[in-house]
């Protein structure tokens, strides 16, 4: 399955920006962070579809895992933004990671965010761990990042956060590079509940994001028990009464649909 994402806005209310935002929950749903050294079962190839809901507005995303066959692992979203029919702006996420043959520790390799059309822009990570740095790039501004053990960035810290839940972590900070800098992220498991969704009912466990007592900005997220993980929904409060939220309608993982129970 592509990635591939249709939003539809009216003309008279276009606003690009909070629908990127919403994208980039969706990438950042997990912060970037260090990942365990404990070996854990490699992550289940998937693509799962999104409705994501700002406001009035509502739209569609997808995000995708695949194992390529020179043993790589890539991540991939994409979003494109219509307006009357006519589609005016793209963005496009790719991660590479590999398996630490040593550690079995999740490394990646590189990031990339392109945005065409409207509000163009560009950013990149290459990761160079011979030499414990990265080397981040935003239009023509290049930054050289020294790396103080593994971090992530945007689309693959979603496999550090698995891999630390696997693991048994209840508090997790971490660090990982978001738009050319690197920042430090904390995540706090709330416990586990029984989400109803319209795709069903599944056991999940519920994280928050912890921020400076000075943030007005709120982030919950749930994530499949019994699906590897998988993200079911996510909900953040902006400052003000906006609030940005994703939740599943399909996907599969290894190949099997995603159900949840119809009568829990």
């Amino acid at each position: 399955m592509k990635p591939s994402t249709d939003i539809e806005i009216p003309c008279n209310r276009l606003s690009s920006s909070r629908w990127f935002l919403a994208v980039r929950c969706l990438a950042l749903v997990s912060g970037a962070l260090l990942v365990s050294a404990t070996r854990a079962a490699p992550p289940a190839p998937f693509a799962a579809e999104y409705e994501a809901r700002y406001g009035g507005f509502k739209a569609s995303a997808i995000r995708s895992l695949e194992h390529l066959a020179d043993g790589e692992i890539q991540m991939e979203t994409m979003l494109a933004l219509k307006l009357l029919g006519k589609t005016i702006s793209r963005v496009h996420e790719v991660s590479s990671l590999v398996t630490d043959s040593d550690s079995g520790a999740l490394r990646p390799l590189s990031y990339s965010f392109d945005q065409t059309g409207l509000g163009s822009r560009s950013r990149s990570v290459v990761f160079d761990w011979d030499n414990a740095a990265a080397v981040a790039q935003s239009g023509r501004d290049e930054n050289i990042i020294v790396l103080d053990g593994v971090a992530m960035d945007n689309l693959s810290a979603y496999l550090a956060l698995r891999e630390q839940l696997l693991a048994g972590k209840t508090e997790m900070a971490f660090q990982g590079i978001d738009k050319g800098q690197l920042e430090e992220f904390h995540y706090r498991v709330i416990g586990e509940e029984l989400l109803k969704t319209d795709a069903g009912a599944f056991r999940t466990v519920k994280l928050e994001r912890v921020r400076d007592a000075s943030s007005h900005r709120t982030t919950e997220i749930w994530l499949a028990l019994d699906w590897d993980y998988l993200l079911i929904k996510l909900v953040q409060k902006e400052p003000g009464s906006n609030t940005i939220s994703l939740e599943l309608t399909k996907g599969a993982v290894d190949g099997k649909p995603v159900l949840g129970s119809e009568d829990a």
